[in-house]
């Protein structure tokens, strides 16, 4: 049913990855789909901020959050899932990937909101993801 399956995660709180990996793993067995597991660093759009970093600092970020990926990947996944890192605004690069990619499903995990009360919700980059894209949205609680 799902053969490209997108799954963005945010790897400063990875803890979404556990509600949307097993998902996507469920999604791919099922349907013999491809996994592409995502991730979006911020970027240093201005040359003001961007003097304030070392030169190779989007590198490390980079190598870091690939890392981190792995991890995440080899943890949830039988077959390894193509991993893309990107740069910039979360909401924007993700519905860019998706169309891009062609992907029939974006798969979001939840986080819990302490000001709710650990109720699980959507943050403001799923909602405007859910509403945009072109494609189903699965979200993951």
């Amino acid at each position: 049913m799902y053969e490209r399956i997108l799954v963005p995660i945010d790897m400063s709180s990875p803890e979404t990855g556990a509600r949307s990996c097993p998902v996507a793993q469920s999604m791919a067995k099922l349907s013999g789909g491809q996994v592409n597991l995502m991730s979006v660093l911020p970027g240093f759009n201005f040359p003001l901020v961007a003097s304030y970093f070392p030169e190779d600092q989007q590198d490390r970020m980079k190598q870091n959050v690939l890392v981190d990926m792995r991890k995440i990947a080899s943890k949830y996944f039988d077959n390894d899932p193509q991993l893309t890192i990107r740069t910039g605004k979360r909401s924007h690069e993700i519905l860019k990937l998706a169309e891009e990619w062609e992907a029939d499903v974006i798969v979001f995990g939840c986080r819990p909101k302490d000001a709710l009360g650990g109720e699980l919700m959507l943050g403001s980059c799923g909602i405007t993801v859910a509403e945009r894209a072109k494609c189903n949205v699965f979200v993951a609680r």
